[in-house]
């Protein structure tokens, strides 16, 4: 599939979650969450691992924080509420949702193949005067500036480096300031991505006329 149909599906489902039923979230989480076990299973469980405290967090605030019928019995002088824990989870499983999906977009694209769907994606904007070639291109070595660093074993990135990232990078400079041949490949869209095209653009129209009708209610 054309990576800026996958970026385009992946907006769909940030913006699709919020007019979903509790029932189709819950399949929807399950569903994403299979499939980038499938695709991605290193990378999905690190970052998942590394946010298990924020899921708890947002769990906790929303449990306590909401009013409602409180779950009896309880150890202590509050309560969390049923309402508190149902709003926590189908929070978390939003942010869940969003994590998996991110993780299901950089395991089937390269990063030649993201900037190639961004390329599309800001494309009206050359209507404003932006230069996407150039933009593109300063995106791409930012992103291997990035990658360099995270490969360097002896740099810790933290509060206190700040004022010596100079004194880090000298050494990193030689392979990034070289020269770079950079070549964007337009891949042509083929019919199941046009379909695609279609299936999106119907989804989109239908989620603002709905939210039209919900604000006109």
């Amino acid at each position: 599939m054309h990576p800026f149909v996958k970026i385009l599906s992946f907006i769909m489902i940030l913006i699709g979650m919020s007019h979903m039923s509790q029932v189709y979230l819950g399949a929807l989480c399950v569903i994403s969450c299979t499939i980038a076990f499938v695709f991605a299973r290193k990378s999905f469980s690190q970052v998942v691992l590394r946010m298990r405290w924020l899921f708890l967090s947002i769990l906790i605030v929303y449990a306590f924080a909401t009013p409602g019928e409180y779950i009896q019995p309880f150890l202590f002088d509050t309560a969390p509420t049923y309402e508190g824990v149902q709003s926590g989870l189908l929070q978390v499983g939003k942010l869940l949702i969003a994590i998996t999906s991110l993780s299901i977009l950089f395991a089937t694209c390269s990063q030649m193949q993201l900037m190639t769907g961004l390329y599309y994606l800001l494309l009206p904007l050359q209507w404003l005067g932006l230069n996407l070639e150039r933009f593109t291109a300063r995106l791409l070595l930012t992103l291997d500036y990035v990658e360099t660093l995270a490969l360097d074993k002896n740099f810790k990135f933290n509060f206190q480096q700040f004022d010596s990232l100079h004194a880090v990078e000298k050494p990193l400079m030689p392979a990034i300031n070289t020269l770079k041949q950079i070549e964007l490949s337009l891949l042509p869209f083929k019919l199941r991505d046009k379909f695609a095209l279609v299936a999106i653009a119907l989804c989109f129209f239908w989620l603002v006329l709905l939210s039209v009708k919900v604000a006109s209610i």
